[in-house]
């Protein structure tokens, strides 16, 4: 079945599935339907089991520098899915695996803000990792 939705242009692949946007890694997008990151290919898969392997793969690839993650933009203001509810949040920045966003914590807490990563949109347009 062809995705109904359109891809967004983002510098990282982007890809529609079971009605959630993602960036398909190695391995994945060459099973699927995806529109090509306009300056990055699929993000290498990580190595599993090596502390040292892990860490050049997040060095090298993972933590790159990008102009936007599937149309997000430092600046932007996003609605993060968590567990059980939903809150605001600003992109601060962008990377070949996802944005780093800013959220407000509850009051009474230690710290008035947290930040997370953030890798794909659900069907309502809440992003979470």
């Amino acid at each position: 079945m062809r995705n109904t939705v359109t891809l967004p242009v983002s510098s990282v692949p982007a890809a529609f599935d079971r009605e959630h946007l993602y960036s398909p890694s190695a391995g994945t997008a060459e099973l699927i339907e995806h529109r090509p990151g306009d300056v990055f290919g699929p993000l290498p898969t990580s190595p599993r089991g090596n502390p040292t392997a892990w860490k050049e793969w997040w060095t090298q690839h993972a933590s790159t520098p990008t102009p936007d993650y599937l149309g997000l933009k430092a600046g932007d203001e996003i609605t993060i899915q968590h567990a059980s509810t939903t809150g605001p949040g600003t992109v601060l920045s962008t990377c070949r695996f996802g944005a780093i966003v800013r959220y407000p914590m509850p009051k009474g807490t230690d710290k008035p803000h947290s930040e997370m990563y953030v890798t794909a949109r659900n069907q309502h347009g809440h992003w979470y990792r």
